[in-house]
């Protein structure tokens, strides 16, 4: 996101007397006693509608950027419609869209969320213990030892503060319960009681601008109390559930006073140091910080802002939107290229001075949630061994799994209420080759148990006795290929035996795989030798693997009718070709296809029994954690798409981006049944022809080929490791351009996806690469968008060793087109273009041109 920081004085800027930000409502359920708002002013008077009847009308606080839940005088009803909106200081907002009123068994079957107690640990004294994963106005309560603690009713969503007496104690466990129309969720993980800290860290005050009403003390210790004063005089005592307390001032605060906060939690032991905060004028309040923003969005997302401040949205100097909190609504949807403006105040002394300035891009997605924190149900764990698969190989059949319960815990009984709702899909985890000695298998237990709270039964396969030696290359791949089935047999009995947990549990109509290195190649040749009825291969998740078909000159499986994604490290010290690329060139997408190319990992920490570092070390290398959340989130987003039918392959695809993971590391290419091919380079047509049989072009310095886009000798250069073929442009002049021909369609409601990358030539040159996408009408007249308002392309991951050239997917939405050219007949193109802008010239590897239907064309956009 191209973003700068300019005074207020340098814009015109146009204010809009009347124009207020409708507020956003969380969904509203069936018996909820509050409903949860976002983005409302300070001290505005909220009015809360349903069924026509406005049944809340007063004002509230200062909100925080979690929202604000206002309590409801008699519980909601499934159907009802609910619709908000704010006043202040004589403006009022729009109503927002009407929101239905939901049954939670309708978006939760077998019953409420597991709420989660965040942030962890506790400690004894805690007075204050956070919960999140909460659906809005039910109760939520605690526990120390079985005996409620503390309760809030009508809590928020997804996260309510619940204050506890008395104060824990050493070795309690505790635990956070919650219901809603008297339906009970599980109850939270339990906790043990820690020791206080030897010493408490000095809380963070601030910062305070003059004109603020709004503090935040952050670095606060779970459950500690926080005790402020102001210039010396006590202000405030409170409890905090770690992370940040805000408090509220009165009067407003002014330049050069004083702030300091200590934390305690036992009475009887010193309270931290002081953190001090001096007031600073006016003229010193920051601009805000914001997240992406792209064509078609109606709301700011707001990164960062002093605590209490409004927030001013303009576009292209006309006020747009005025609000508070994480998310500022707008009165008009923001096109490509608009300048958006943002400024923060703390009325009515502190203007502010400073603008966030950004253009809007073609394509920048949002931040949304993450797609592992699915927490529903306890994870029940056990291990598994039988003496001798049907196989034939060496390995004995063993390993762990972890699994739906109903409480956390070694052989505990599977949810009985899943049970209910019917069988549960099956993910079986293969890792590769290491010392035999060491429990290889243990080391996704962070994946097993993330896919088992979300209802998957997750089975590690031990494939250790394998790793003694005996066969090589692809027999040992097939042997770990038949250790895997084995296992899915075995459990298939399970599945018909009264006595097991998982006695008609298992929907063997729904199995995932999951490999690592030689696991991933396992579970790659899986499919093409399983001998198993009423098996169904529906996911195959290969991290980092080899290619041992290949390594002998064998043609490379080709993953078709499942989902498939692969996982390539750009750091791997040991699969140091990436041969996952290869698998992903070859792969049908039924009903699609996904590659993360992930700069910065190597082979061995996503696996928690190895050691840090790969046989060959690659700097710089991201941390384990780092390695394990990109693993956690992107393969539950996958399995989740491909098993359950959520519309989390949005996180693949590159519509939304998850939070709290490196994805600026991660450079995906993707690919979807049903999309129209305009050229993948795989028909043997020469360059003159796309896959369309329709015409080519180049012009104006343009040398364009094909070549192999792999490690073979008619490859452009050494630095490909794909399989198949591609195009390699090759500009000699600025503008530079080559053209595809189309047979006049009509690209209404439709994106351009072309896999594109800088083409690695042994050094690093000092400036990205970069292009325009043209679109051709009947007209001949052409629009262009560029790449670097759709992402850019990626820097190449520098490797002396071994340098590659990797592509990445790069979305462009049609719309943007016509933005930039209004003229533009969406409805008739006859050509897409490429043109080579760039003072520097580097070839651009090019694949995969393709048309994807994202919506229904309007018919407005025709003319």
């Amino acid at each position: 996101m191209d973003e700068h920081v300019v005074s207020v004085d340098e814009l015109e800027l146009s204010d809009h007397p009347r124009l207020l930000s409708t507020p956003g409502l969380a969904q509203p359920y069936q018996c909820a006693k509050a409903v949860t708002l976002f983005g409302c002013l300070p001290r505005a008077e909220v009015h809360v509608e349903v069924d026509g009847f406005v049944m809340v009308d007063e004002p509230v606080g200062f909100p925080e950027s979690g929202g604000v839940t206002l309590p409801l005088p008699v519980e909601l009803t499934v159907g009802q419609m609910i619709r908000v909106r704010q006043r202040h200081d004589g403006r009022t907002s729009d109503w927002s869209h009407p929101v239905q009123t939901r049954e939670h068994l309708a978006d939760y079957p077998a019953g409420l969320p597991r709420p989660v107690i965040h942030p962890e640990p506790v400690y004894e004294c805690g007075v204050r213990t956070g919960v999140t994963n909460l659906l809005g106005g039910g109760n939520v309560w605690i526990t120390a030892d079985g005996v409620e603690v503390g309760r809030a009713d009508g809590c928020g969503a997804p996260k309510q503060g619940v204050n506890v007496s008395p104060a824990y104690t050493s070795d309690q466990r505790v635990r956070a319960h919650y219901e809603l129309c008297d339906d009970q969720s599980p109850p939270s993980a339990a906790l043990v009681v820690k020791p206080p800290p030897a010493a408490l860290p000095a809380p963070v005050v601030g910062p305070l601008y003059s004109g603020g009403e709004r503090l935040a003390i952050s670095g606060v210790t779970n459950g500690a109390l926080v005790t402020l004063t102001r210039d010396g005089s006590p202000v405030a005592s409170s409890g905090c559930w770690g992370g940040t307390l805000f408090v509220t001032l009165s009067p407003p605060v002014t330049a050069g006073e004083v702030f300091s906060a200590e934390q305690q939690l036992c009475a009887g032991s010193p309270p931290s140091p002081s953190g001090t905060t001096e007031v600073q004028p006016c003229s010193e309040l920051p601009a805000p910080r914001i997240g992406p923003i792209q064509a078609g969005d109606r709301a700011v997302t707001i990164a960062e802002a002093a605590p209490g401040a409004q927030i001013r949205v303009y576009v292209n100097g006309v006020q747009a939107g005025l609000g508070s909190g994480s998310a500022i609504g707008l009165d008009r949807a923001v096109v490509a290229g608009d300048l958006v403006a943002v400024v923060q105040s703390l009325p009515p002394t502190c203007p502010g001075r400073l603008a966030r300035l950004t253009t809007v891009a073609c394509v920048d997605p949002p931040y949304t949630y993450d797609p592992s924190a699915l927490n529903l149900f306890p994870v029940g764990s056990d291990d598994y061994e039988f003496p001798a698969g049907t196989s034939g190989n060496p390995g004995r059949v063993r390993g762990s799994v972890r699994y739906p319960a109903d409480d956390d815990g070694p052989e505990q009984p599977f949810n009985s209420r899943l049970a209910a709702t019917g069988r549960c899909p099956i993910v079986f985890l293969l890792h590769g080759y290491y010392d035999f000695l060491t429990p290889s298998h243990l080391g996704y237990d962070y994946v097993q148990e993330s896919l088992a709270r979300m209802g998957f039964i997750a089975v590690s396969v031990d494939s250790s006795d394998l790793n003694l030696g005996g066969s090589s290359g692809v027999e040992d791949i097939e042997d770990r290929a038949d250790l895997v089935i084995d296992s899915i047999l075995y459990f298939q009995g399970l599945m018909v035996d009264p006595g097991s947990r998982f006695f008609q549990r298992i929907d063997f109509g729904r199995v995932g795989l999951m490999g690592h290195s030689r696991g991933g190649d396992a579970v790659i040749t899986l499919p093409t030798v399983l001998p198993l009825a009423g098996v169904t291969i529906r996911a195959v998740l290969a991290l980092a693997p080899t290619n041992y078909r290949s390594y002998a000159d064998l043609p490379t499986i080709a993953p078709d009718g499942y989902a498939f994604m692969t996982i390539l490290p750009a750091a791997d010290g040991d699969v140091v070709n990436n041969n996952g690329a290869q698998f992903y060139d070859a792969a049908r997408p039924g009903p699609f296809k996904s590659q993360l190319y992930v700069h910065n990992m190597n082979h061995n920490r996503f696996n928690r029994r190895w050691p840090d570092d790969d046989p060959v070390i690659v700097d710089p290398v991201a941390t384990r954690e780092e390695h394990e959340r990109v693993l956690e989130v992107y393969g539950s987003a996958f399995f989740r798409s491909a098993l359950l039918g959520h519309d989390t392959g949005a996180f693949l695809d590159g519509r939304q981006r998850p939070p709290g993971v490196r994805s600026d590391l991660v450079h995906p290419s993707f690919a979807r049944q049903g999309a129209i091919t305009v050229d993948d380079h795989k028909e043997g047509n020469a360059v003159t022809l796309n896959s369309l049989g329709q015409p080519t072009a180049q012009w104006g310095g343009m040398t364009a080929d094909e070549y192999s886009f792999g490690h073979t000798p008619n490859a452009y250069n050494h630095t490909f490791f794909g399989h198949g073929l591609g195009m390699v442009m090759e500009p000699h002049e600025i503008d530079a351009t080559f053209r595809s021909s189309l047979d006049s369609m009509d690209l209404r409601g439709c994106e351009i996806w072309v896999r594109v990358a800088e083409v690695m030539r042994g050094y690093l040159p000092p400036e990205p690469a970069g292009f325009q996408l043209g679109l051709e009408d009947a007209d001949r007249l052409t629009a262009w968008v560029d790449s670097d308002s759709v992402g850019g392309v990626p820097r190449p991951h520098f490797r002396s060793d071994v340098p590659k050239t990797m592509l990445t997917t790069l979305r462009f939405r049609s719309d943007c087109f016509r933005t930039a050219e209004p003229r533009l007949l969406l409805h008739k193109i006859r050509g897409i273009l490429f043109r080579c802008d760039r003072h520097q010239l580097p070839p651009l590897a090019v694949d995969d041109l393709q048309i994807v239907r994202i919506s229904e064309p309007s018919e407005e956009s025709s003319t």
